[in-house]
C-alpha cells in the first residue's frame, strides 16, 4: 500500500513538474513575443522619425534653394531695370519660372516645417512676396509710391540676412549645429 501510495504521489509530483514547466515556458515564450513586438514597434517608431527627418531635411534644401534661387533672378531684375528700364522676356520668364517653383516648394515646406522653423519660412515668403511684387510692378506697371530701384534693390539685401537666418534656423531643428 505504501508503494502504491508513494508511486501515485511520485507520478503526481511528476505530473504537477511537466505542468508548471509547460506554464513557465509558455510565460517565457509570452514575455520573448512581448519583448519582440515592442522592438518592432521600437524600430517601426524610429524607422518613421528617421523617415520624417529626410523629408524634412530634404524640403528644406529645396526650399532654400527655391527662395535664394528667387533672390538671384529678382537681383539680375534690378541690373535689367536699371539698365534697360524694364525687364526682357526671358528674364521675366525666369522669374515666373523660379517664383512657380518656389511657390511650390514654399507650400511644401510650410507643411513639414517645425515650429521653429515654420515662423522663418513665413518671413521669408513675405519678404519675398513684397519684393517680387515691387519688381513686377516696375517692370509692368504701374509703380506706387515708394517704388523704385534703390527701394528694390534694399529690400533685395535684407532679405539676405533673413535668408541666413532661416539657413541656421533649419540646421538647427535638424541637429546639425549645437546651438
Amino acid at each position: 500500500m505504501l508503494t502504491l501510495a508513494a508511486a501515485v504521489i511520485g507520478g503526481a509530483v511528476s505530473l504537477v513538474s511537466v505542468l508548471l514547466a509547460q506554464r513557465h515556458a509558455q510565460r517565457v515564450h509570452q514575455r520573448e513575443q512581448e519583448r519582440l513586438e515592442r522592438h518592432r514597434r521600437e524600430d517601426l517608431t524610429r524607422a518613421r522619425a528617421d523617415r520624417l527627418l529626410a523629408e524634412r531635411q530634404a524640403s528644406y534644401v529645396r526650399f532654400n534653394a527655391a527662395a535664394r534661387t528667387v533672390r538671384d533672378t529678382l537681383a539680375a531684375c534690378v541690373i535689367d531695370l536699371r539698365r534697360a528700364g524694364r525687364l526682357d522676356s526671358s528674364r521675366r520668364d525666369a522669374l515666373q519660372e523660379s517664383w512657380r517653383a518656389y511657390v511650390a516648394q514654399h507650400a511644401e515646406a510650410n507643411i513639414i516645417a517645425s515650429d521653429e522653423v515654420h515662423g522663418l519660412v513665413g518671413g521669408v515668403n513675405g519678404a519675398l512676396q513684397k519684393i517680387h511684387r515691387h519688381a513686377v510692378r516696375l517692370d509692368t506697371g504701374p509703380p506706387e509710391p515708394g517704388d523704385g530701384l534703390d527701394a528694390l534693390g534694399e529690400q533685395i539685401e535684407e532679405l539676405w540676412e533673413r535668408l541666413v537666418a532661416l539657413r541656421e534656423g533649419m540646421r538647427h531643428d535638424l541637429g546639425m549645429t549645437s546651438e
